[in-house]
């Protein structure tokens, strides 16, 4: 039997336009990867290497551990989501992809389903089974695309995959009791490894901390919860492992710019 963990966890996402005063640079925001599906306009992206353009009547994927800027010098107008895959495999494989890939021949695979991207992530204007269907669409879209990016780049090295599934016990862990106070060395027991050994192999998999993963993982899950208006956001702390509300409003903006109750009021503004 094959055991299979590609399914995708959708951040947040939805519909944006802007104009020539829209001039960003990289942030926390930024540490995901990114459908844009440009209706409109165009934009530029840069990372290290240079300029990508990006036109109306594409969609791209980006790779926001990449990204240094994206300004727009007229206007343009987008559907956009920000997703992560939760196999750690296909999530070190997407950090080495290239910046920016052109999806223009198979725009079909996930353009019916970006501009529901709102409903998709609220969940609060449609019924069960087309909640359903649509999550399974984009699902199937987007492992599309990533099969195609895989096909076309390279990407993970056996050796890499090795190093990889030796850190899984604690990568299964981590998502389990993010809420939690989890120590270094609990993590390096699950795998059987030192802490700095395994502090060492992790950093480079994820390009990123443990404790920063894990703070990761903390405020992705903080987006539907404040985005859903049922709790007050001192129980969205405590739900997420925070024991004062005002640390996790302080954590919350360092990581995007803004603070929770900011982005209950401007999500699209602010996020894309």
């Amino acid at each position: 039997m094959i055991h299979l963990n590609h399914t995708i966890d959708v951040l947040t996402g939805g519909t944006y336009s802007g104009n020539s005063s829209w001039n960003k640079k990289h942030s926390d925001i930024d540490n995901c990867f990114k459908l844009y599906q440009i209706t409109d306009g165009e934009l530029f992206l840069t990372d290290e290497n240079g300029e990508f353009l990006l036109e109306s009547g594409n969609l791209y994927f980006i790779n926001g551990s990449k990204l240094v800027s994206q300004q727009c010098r007229k206007s343009f107008s987008t559907h956009w989501l920000h997703f992560i895959p939760k196999d750690i495999i296909l999530h070190h494989s997407l950090l080495a992809m290239p910046l920016v890939v052109n999806f223009a021949d198979t725009l079909e695979m996930v353009a019916g389903s970006l501009p529901h991207i709102e409903i998709l992530i609220s969940s609060a204007h449609t019924s069960g089974r087309e909640y359903l269907l649509e999550s399974l669409r984009m699902q199937t879209g987007i492992q599309a695309m990533i099969v195609s990016l895989l096909e076309q780049h390279s990407w993970t090295s056996p050796r890499e995959i090795y190093s990889i599934h030796t850190i899984e016990p604690a990568i299964s862990y981590i998502k389990e009791h993010f809420t939690e106070p989890i120590r270094l060395k609990q993590l390096a027991d699950c795998c059987n490894i030192s802490p700095n050994y395994f502090h060492k192999i992790f950093s480079k998999a994820l390009q990123t901390t443990p404790a920063n993963y894990i703070s990761l993982l903390r405020m992705n899950a903080a987006l539907p919860l404040l985005l859903s208006n049922e709790y007050n956001i001192k129980e969205i702390a405590y739900r997420l492992g925070f024991y004062d509300d005002a640390y996790f409003s302080r954590v919350f903006k360092n990581h995007y710019g803004i603070t929770p109750g900011e982005y209950r009021k401007r999500r699209k503004e602010l996020l894309f």
